[in-house]
């Protein structure tokens, strides 16, 4: 019978796993891969998509390796990722220009302060259903803005750590 396996991947701050799972929910086979959070100075957190990409495709590879289930077997993919903070800056051509900031990255104080003098609080929750904090996306897309101008031009989109690896699956 085909078509009769799922395979779902996460993709987190610490490593990306994949399992198999039967009709059933019985776990198949699964596979992880593990990488590390870039800190190059105290509060920042970034990491590359690629690395990304690469380990779901690795553990996507070693998990159906492991079970001996072909491809054309799996009925569907499902995937989840990590909060990408500001999200990939990428491209006109889809290609990351800089690391992610991702949820851990609390360097936008700066852009925090700024927004708080300059912007109505109860404004920002009816825009975004968040208040002001250097966890949020804006504030870390500001601080590219405000200090990376150079990636600030090239920067076509910002896409999600899962949209950006579902992307590169296609």
């Amino acid at each position: 019978m085909h078509n009769k396996y799922l395979l779902g991947t996460d993709i987190g701050t610490q490593g990306t796993k994949t399992v198999l799972v039967n009709p059933d929910g019985k776990i198949i086979s699964s596979a992880f891969s593990e990488y590390d959070v870039i800190k190059p100075k105290p509060s920042w957190a970034e990491q590359w998509p690629d690395v990304w990409v690469k380990a779901t495709f690795d553990t996507i590879r070693d998990t159906l390796e492991k079970s001996k289930v072909k491809p054309f077997d799996i009925a569907g993919i499902a995937l989840s990722g990590l909060y990408g903070g500001s999200g990939i800056p990428v491209d006109k051509d889809m290609e990351s220009i800089r690391p992610c900031l991702i949820w851990m990255d609390r360097r936008a104080t700066d852009e925090v302060q700024w927004v708080k003098k300059n912007v109505d609080k109860d404004k920002i929750f009816e825009i975004t259903g968040n208040y002001v904090d250097s966890y949020y996306g804006f504030t870390k897309m500001m601080w590219i803005k405000n200090n990376e101008p150079d990636n600030w031009k090239k920067i076509s989109q910002f896409i999600t750590p899962k949209d950006y690896v579902i992307y590169k699956l296609t």
